[in-house]
């Protein structure tokens, strides 16, 4: 019998012990291939006009999700080969030489992965297609997904698992060198020492995580991120980092001492026993809590942030669009077309439709560092346009400027206030910066107010032009009237692209809605995969100890300890192990959202909570199955 076939009898007959690496394969590549799918999917790229192309997120992602992936399987197949160190020591005392059973453990990795391949593509196209829709529904598109097999996805997925497969193949194949036949015989026999208690890192931990809190809590405004800026959230971030590997490694290792010290506790049921293993195993146990727990963070940090940026995109646009429609008007017959497309809209009943008067040229802000394109009101434009939309308005002194936002993302900043401003030879200071815009926002104008006396001055030496405002309702379902409206705005191809004007409540809601929907898919898809990682991670890392530990149970069990009473010192011991890296992510994530809801002044509160559950429903059904195979093994 060939080394080839024994490999195939191998698997064949060890089915049940070799999906434990089957599984995840698998399941990284249908997740790696269901999202390159979509990558090159052209209905998808082609829908998304307001962004662009897609591909490049996608594709950014991707890299992300193939290290994951990689990192992914490299685990599973060190703890699937660390499973077998006895096995293949069996090997070697049967007579196989080194260069045998290392080709041996090559062929079958090999063969698991080119079945693993196959059904992980065949998987992957079946489910393209729901993913497709998901896509379709979250970003708004009105399309009908269709099937369709992307051969540069299958391409792209084979070449990289191929290699990941030969590199963990080699990685196997020099197993067998790297050990003597004592250290694999002896493999689940290894201990390991008890973590060192040092309540000096404890105080440590909770210094570095209430600076790092504590310069999260501070305002936009706040002298440190007025001196340091960028720098203090960076210091926050590396406080947080440094706090939560040194509360996991002390901090736990601490409250266990001092459980150990109350007798009533240590010594009341199976506690005893619970404790005793979890200063045990702890110190093999803090790398890999510490990398789930930050982890986790920005997981919950990043789906948090997303969801809350979706739920809040109608405010968003509201917010930043307060008219349904503005554009520079050319001349009356445009303006009344566009009046009577409204009109014949039973949908979109104008609310109000006003003309403003504005003048346009270059400002000089150099005391801000910025030449931009300036929209000059007059104060009396400005306070009845204000009175409509419901604003307030207040009075503009001589040669004083109001400003609005112009998009800027923290808007607890104001670049504004007190610069001086030249317009045609002319200075104005100015005297605030008003965070909610009578006109729409538009990012290559910035729209100014000065009193009417000023206006007049400046009026004599410029070009006059007019908005067309329109206020309708149902502004979210204008696609089919907004393209009839660019047509007659753009249908004179003579007109100054430059100096017009055009901006939309519903194409920002358009835009947005893609975005964040985009977002979510792409961060919600990566969160979601990170968390079943680092659960199987932990699944596994269980497992393992639990394989180690069969003599001890059978020694517990032998002096008459009942299998009820094994099974909850069994409970006990893996709750800490799963609670721990949210006992972190949570208090961290919750921080980081809450400095960027007051940093973006949006309400994430609700879908951060969402998020939350979500995360601590699937790591309790971790647990769940880990406790159930836990028990099995043990007890076998």
């Amino acid at each position: 019998m060939t080394l080839f076939n024994l490999a195939k009898k191998n698997i064949k007959l060890n089915t049940k012990h070799y999906l434990l690496y089957f599984y995840p394969m698998v399941f990284s590549i249908v997740i790696y291939f269901t999202f390159v799918s979509l990558q090159y999917n052209k209905q998808i790229n082609e829908s998304a006009t307001t962004l662009g192309k897609v591909e490049p997120a996608f594709m950014a992602a991707s890299v992300l999700l193939l290290l994951f992936s990689a990192i992914f399987i490299w685990y599973s197949n060190d703890f699937f080969i660390r499973k077998r160190k006895k096995e293949v020591a069996l090997y070697s005392l049967f007579g196989m030489r080194k260069k045998q059973v290392g080709k041996l453990l090559f062929y079958e990795n090999l063969i698991m992965g080119i079945i693993a391949l196959g059904i992980g593509i065949a998987i992957g196209v079946l489910l393209s297609k729901l993913f497709t829709m998901l896509l379709i529904r979250l970003m708004g598109f009105s399309i009908l997904a269709n099937f369709e097999i992307s051969s540069g996805a299958v391409i792209q997925t084979l070449v990289i698992f191929i290699v990941i497969i030969v590199v963990t193949s080699i990685h196997n194949y020099r197993m067998i060198y790297r050990y003597t036949l004592l250290d694999l015989l002896k493999a689940d026999k290894q201990g390991e020492k008890q973590l060192k208690v040092s309540k000096m890192a404890a105080t440590a931990s909770l210094l570095a995580l209430g600076l790092g809190y504590f310069v999260l809590l501070q305002p936009g405004d706040s002298s440190i991120y007025k001196e340091y800026g960028f720098r203090a959230v960076m210091f926050s971030l590396l406080m947080i980092l440094i706090g939560s590997f040194l509360f996991i490694r002390s901090v736990f290792a601490v409250l266990l001492e001092r459980i150990m010290n109350v007798k009533g506790i240590y010594f009341k049921g199976v506690n005893l026993l619970s404790v005793s293993h979890l200063r045990f195993r702890m110190k093999g146990n803090t790398l890999i809590l510490s990398m789930i727990a930050l982890l986790s963070t920005v997981t919950l940090f990043v789906l948090g942030a997303i969801f809350g940026l979706h739920h809040n995109v109608t405010a968003i646009a509201e917010s930043n669009y307060p008219l349904s429609l503005m554009y520079t008007s050319q001349n009356k017959e445009m303006d009344e077309e566009i009046a009577k497309l409204f009109s014949s809209s039973k949908e979109h009943e104008i609310v109000f439709s006003d003309r403003v008067e504005y003048i346009q040229v270059q400002g000089d802000l150099s005391e801000i560092g910025r030449w931009n394109p300036v929209m000059i009101l007059s104060e009396k434009e400005y306070r009845r346009l204000a009175e409509k939309i419901g604003n307030h308005s207040e009075g503009v002194g001589k040669d004083r400027a109001i400003v609005f936002n112009d998009g800027n993302i923290n808007q607890n900043t104001d670049p504004y206030t007190g610069k001086t401003v030249t317009i045609m030879n002319h200075k104005f200071t100015i005297q605030k910066y008003e965070e909610e815009p009578v006109l729409n926002q538009n990012y290559f104008v910035l729209p100014m107010v000065i009193n009417d006396a000023d206006y007049e001055q400046i009026k004599e030496g410029a070009t006059i032009k007019e908005l067309q405002v329109f206020k309708v309702k149902n502004e979210k379902s204008m696609e089919p009237l907004m393209k009839n409206i660019q047509e007659i705005v753009f249908k004179d191809l003579n007109v100054d692209q430059d100096s017009m004007i055009f901006s939309s409540f519903f194409q920002e809601y358009q835009h947005g809605v893609e975005t964040y929907g985009l977002l979510i898919f792409i961060g919600g898809f990566l969160g979601i995969v990170f968390l079943l990682a680092t659960g199987s991670m932990l699944h596994y890392k269980q497992l393992t100890e639990a394989t180690a530990d069969q003599g001890r149970y059978l020694v517990l069990r032998k002096i008459g300890m009942s299998r009820k009473q094994i099974q909850k010192t069994i409970a006990n011991q893996l709750l800490p192990v799963f609670v721990l890296p949210l006992v972190i992510a949570i208090p961290n994530s919750s921080f980081l959202i809450s400095a960027l809801a007051r940093f973006s002044k949006m309400n994430l509160l609700l879908p951060f909570l969402g998020t939350i559950i979500i995360y601590m429903v699937i790591y309790l059904g971790y647990y769940l199955i880990t406790l159930r195979k836990y028990n099995v093994i043990v007890n076998r």
